[in-house]
């Protein structure tokens, strides 16, 4: 009986769709400050700067549909300050293997316990997490550290134009067009707190999100020994993978999965029939990049799985711009995503046996 209703719960929440959390309008005013630099970037011969503040543009887009983090636009401001830093961390932890793996390792512990200031606070922690491994596997020149600095600084201030430009180009445009419907909150919540006490009562070995920090930095630091080990391009994609499949409940972390696998397998295979089809190159992969991206922004809170689907297409073509071949891509963005995922779901399996005794938290907006 009860792995009847395990399975039938495992089955809505995987196949849910909840149209009514998809926001075109917002989704679309996200769109100019991640083309923009794209199409500027290629026009002056520059298109790796171009993808870089993209990828800062697209973070901070996804902040908007945050809840407040003491301003409506403070995941925004947190997050493009966040990873600037930990873009120019990661990049200088570049070739220092077991200096970056203790780094990675401290901002997934931290990123577990921000769960317990909010969602915003837990999203913030999670860009700055993916993007200092991002980061930290991205393409290098041969230099000694002051190379490694200047680079850092190069990489860490692209990420941040981008995201300010986004940041700013949205906090101007909601004075005419309504802020994203998600980015309200009840009224027994006040963005304009930290939260810090409820944050200091969670530092203790019985709490919900003090385990879930450990279970995190666990899985980051299994998941960066494999990274550095296997032998593919883009292997990042396994400690990213599984930094953002986790979630406190097992359930929880099982659909997500699923939904991270499946979602990443179906939009390989839709990149595929495009490439075959359409051969996108050239200028016409911003646009696809829009497309994808549209999509991926109204659908983060449809569905998972389906958000997924687009991420991947979003990835594919955004990387082809800087001539990653995009076969390579969608090849090493399954297997990558197969991998962190299994490590993700068997560190959880583990400690969901251990017999740790966890004490209710209080209940977060």
């Amino acid at each position: 009986m009860m792995k009847a209703l395990v399975t039938e719960g495992f089955a809505q929440q995987t196949t849910r769709f909840d149209w009514q959390k998809s926001e075109p309008l917002h989704a679309a005013l996200c769109l100019p400050a991640v083309i923009v630099p794209l199409i500027a970037g290629a026009h002056y011969g520059y298109p790796g700067t171009g993808v870089l503040m993209a990828g800062g543009a697209m973070c901070v887009g996804f902040g908007s549909f945050q809840k407040p983090l003491v301003w409506r636009w403070g995941p925004m401001l947190a997050a493009a300050v966040g990873i600037a830093i930990s873009g120019a961390v990661g990049t200088v932890l570049h070739e220092r293997i077991f200096a970056f793996g203790a780094v990675v390792v401290l901002w997934a512990f931290v990123y577990g316990l921000s769960n317990a200031m909010g969602t915003a606070a837990a999203w913030v922690g999670l860009q700055c997490c993916v993007y200092l491994v991002i980061s930290a596997a991205a393409p290098h020149s041969l230099g000694g550290p002051k190379d490694d600095l200047l680079q850092g600084l190069a990489r860490g201030g692209g990420l941040l134009a981008g995201a300010l430009l986004q940041m700013f180009w949205i906090v101007l445009m909601w004075r005419w067009v309504p802020r994203a419907a998600s980015t309200f909150t009840d009224p027994e919540f006040d963005p304009a707190v930290l939260r810090l006490r409820h944050l200091r009562n969670e530092v203790r070995a019985g709490s919900i999100w003090f385990r879930f920090a450990i279970r995190i930095s666990v899985t980051v630091a299994i998941a960066v020994a494999v990274f550095h080990f296997v032998k593919f391009n883009n292997a990042y994609w396994i400690p990213m993978t599984a930094l953002l499949l986790p979630r406190p409940q097992f359930m929880e972390t099982m659909v997500r999965t699923a939904l991270r696998l499946g979602g990443t397998v179906e939009g390989a295979l839709l990149c595929t029939l495009l490439i075959v089809l359409v051969h996108p190159a050239g200028e016409t992969l911003s646009v696809w990049v829009a497309v994808f991206l549209f999509a991926t922004y109204c659908l983060m809170y449809v569905n998972y799985g389906a958000f997924a689907v687009f991420l991947t297409g979003y990835i594919v073509f955004i990387l082809a711009i800087v001539k990653v071949p995009q076969r390579e891509v969608i090849l090493h963005r399954v297997e990558a995503t197969l991998i962190g995922g299994a490590i993700a779901l068997a560190v959880h399996a583990v400690f969901y046996l251990l017999p740790w005794k966890v004490e209710a938290s209080e209940s977060r907006n």
